[in-house]
């Protein structure tokens, strides 16, 4: 049997090892990308340090950019070469962190011609959780394909992106201006405040000023949509965002969605790293305000996301520039 080198953790704060382990054969609709790029995940963080959803020893990564080198005879849409960018968590034969991923081929988006692969591997996790917040968790309206001349029914409807700053972040704010949304409010280090507005926010305030929530709250006192606020957070902390969040989003009807797990306490507490997986309990809620937990792995829950999302959507809005990638920085680790 082939085998090929993948990264392991074998315990909570435990070094990394590497291992070889099984090449899996593509089965029926699968694909094999032999990886050349993995973005570091904050669910390998939460693993490692906390023990969050393993069962030591693991495989890890979600994310991934590499090339094509084999295919299920039943799959059309990629061949061999391809460059392409996926999101992968099935199990363990698909997890990024390893030379060889094997998993459906409706995970992959291709990658278009002159774009990186470091770029494209910031790509699919990031993208996925910003579309399936927006859409399925707001209930924003983004219909594809975009029809000629689309006015969004709330085009004026305040959204709020909390942690704008962040990969997930900058995907949602780049996602609301090609959809038309205009009245959208962000918070960001304010080193991003020019990328911000040029990606569509229409106001940027800084995350970390003691003011942050009664400036937020001046521009909807000030507001003439009549619709109840939408808040996506990209942040999930209990005491950096959902407490000031629920300051905020207080009007019957309105909608947060935050991504999990709630950080309760950084690793660098002296308690060490506390999480949650309850974002309704980390803070006191208005009435009439619904609460989302955001669990990217569920996104093939809805079969249209399953079935356009990275064969479709993003390919599309990459190739039109539409959707950028985030900015990366390299970290070399040890080679196989």
């Amino acid at each position: 049997m082939s085998t090929h080198p993948a990264i392991i953790a074998t315990g909570i704060k435990e070094p990394l090892t590497t291992q070889r382990v099984p090449t899996a054969t593509p089965q029926q609709h699968e694909i094999q990308v032999r990886v050349e790029w993995v973005p570091s995940a904050p669910l390998d963080v939460f693993k490692v340090d906390a023990g969050l959803m393993a069962q030591f020893p693991l495989r890890l990564g979600d994310s991934v950019a590499g090339t094509v080198v084999a295919v299920s005879p039943n799959v059309q849409r990629l061949k061999l070469g391809d460059r392409v960018c996926g999101f992968v968590f099935h199990n363990e034969n698909e997890m990024g962190q390893q030379v060889y991923v094997t998993a459906p081929n409706h995970l992959f988006s291709k990658v278009p011609d002159g774009m990186s692969l470091a770029a494209a591997a910031t790509l699919p996790t990031n993208f996925c959780t910003a579309f399936l917040s927006l859409s399925e968790n707001l209930k924003i309206d983004l219909p594809w394909p975009l029809p000629e001349n689309f006015v969004p029914r709330g085009e004026q409807i305040p959204i709020l992106i909390w942690g704008a700053g962040s990969s997930v972040g900058h995907f949602a704010v780049q996602i609301l201006k090609h959809w038309g949304y205009k009245n959208v409010i962000v918070t960001a280090s304010l080193k991003h405040e020019k990328k911000l507005k040029g990606y569509g926010a229409a106001h940027v305030f800084d995350y970390r000023s003691t003011g942050v929530v009664d400036s937020v709250l001046e521009i909807l006192s000030s507001d003439k949509s009549p619709e109840a606020i939408r808040v996506f957070d990209c942040v999930d902390s209990k005491f950096g965002s959902l407490l000031p969040i629920s300051k905020i989003a207080t009007r019957a009807g309105s909608k947060v969605a935050a991504v999990l797990p709630v950080v309760i306490n950084n690793s660098s507490d002296a308690n060490g790293l506390q999480l949650s997986p309850d974002v309704s309990t980390g803070a006191d809620w208005s009435k009439d305000v619904e609460i989302h937990s955001i669990v990217s792995y569920g996104y093939e829950a809805n079969a249209f996301l399953k079935e356009n999302l990275f064969p479709e959507i993003l390919p599309t809005l990459l190739s039109q520039g539409t959707i950028e990638p985030n900015d990366q920085r390299v970290v070399q680790g040890t080679r196989f």
